[in-house]
């Protein structure tokens, strides 16, 4: 029986090693300085460089190498105001920015653009089939408004997915407000709702239902501790943490998710449990059947944008190195 039970616990201490094996350093991305996101599409990354810059890179057998930067600020022809994200398809990259939609080839080079007759916040637009589907926020002395709405071509209204009100005064900021966005993947579209429970909504190009997914992501209490890491990017910027520290409010718990991204059909959400330098990331299925839990490394997204993806089963992200004042891309296997 003994030695029985210490078989167990020998398997159970490997089980725990294989999970927390420490992330590989990939390289260090020359020319970034500022980044605001990543994405990686056909052995491509794509980091985005405040406000409006592109560097392109390769993954290649034991190195990362540059292949050029494109993008620039402005207001003329592949020309924009800030990125806030790009979204690689397979025989081209859609880049949206303040009023247009644009488009270039997988390796950069400027193809089209189109006029944008909408409102969108943030640059949240995605192209589905023929159809467009857009994220818009308003902000008035009552609250914040969001609105989810899917056009055709020509951007007439097909109909209204949703819409959220939320009360609040436009002089407070809320680090950890409800989550009601949209994704795109494929031909399928997700409109995310965590109000009181975690509920995804699934539609086909047109706007059809087909799905309602649940899962179970219930919210966690507000503790200290959780506050001091909620706070801590805004702190990391003593002059700005000073400017806005009086209309800083934390509610008494946090929504179940703070992102979500549909990666080779599994819904992938991030959480508000942290544990040391790690926090916690759900994978589900789309009938909301939980696959895997796991911990993996933190970026300050409040700060920096989105610098993390997921790539062919694998997690790269981010990582400052102040000491030699570069940024290192680094990558952790999830399975």
């Amino acid at each position: 029986m003994n030695e029985k039970i210490s078989q167990v616990m020998l398997a159970c201490a490997l089980l725990l090693c294989v999970g927390d094996i420490k992330a590989e350093k990939i390289g260090i991305p020359t020319c970034v300085m500022r980044p605001n996101f990543m994405t990686i599409a056909n052995q491509r990354i794509y980091i985005v460089e405040q406000p409006a810059k592109i560097h392109l890179y390769r993954i290649e057998p034991g190195r990362l190498a540059f292949v050029k930067t494109f993008g620039c600020e402005g207001q003329g022809p592949g020309e924009f105001d800030f990125i806030h994200r790009l979204r690689p398809l397979k025989d081209h990259l859609e880049i949206p920015t303040a009023g247009k939609f644009a488009r270039f080839t997988l390796d950069g080079r400027f193809l089209d653009e189109i006029k944008l007759p909408i409102s969108v916040f943030k640059n949240r637009i995605f192209r589905v089939g023929e159809n467009y589907l857009a994220r818009d926020l308003q902000i008035d002395n009552e609250g914040i408004t969001i609105t989810i709405r899917l056009y055709d071509k020509d951007f007439k209204l097909i109909r209204e997915l949703g819409l959220q009100r939320q009360s609040g005064s436009i002089y407070k900021i809320n680090p950890v407000t409800d989550y009601y966005s949209t994704c795109v993947s494929g031909d399928k579209i997700f409109v995310i709702d965590s109000r009181r429970k975690t509920l995804v909504i699934m539609y086909d190009q047109n706007g059809v239902e087909q799905n309602k997914i649940h899962l179970a992501l219930p919210p966690i209490k507000m503790t200290t501790a959780l506050k001091e890491i909620i706070l801590k990017p805004f702190k990391g910027s003593p002059s700005r943490w000073k400017e806005i520290e009086r209309r800083i409010i934390l509610p008494n718990q946090t929504p179940g998710l703070d992102y979500f991204e549909v990666v080779d059909d599994k819904i992938i959400a991030r959480t508000f449990h942290y544990r040391e330098q790690s926090v916690e990331f759900v994978v589900f299925d789309f009938l909301g059947r939980e696959l895997k839990r796991l911990f993996l490394p933190q970026t300050d997204r409040l700060v920096n944008g989105t610098l993390f993806c997921f790539y062919q089963d694998r997690y790269y992200f981010l990582k400052e190195n102040i000491e030699a004042e570069a940024w290192e891309l680094h990558m952790k296997k999830i399975w």
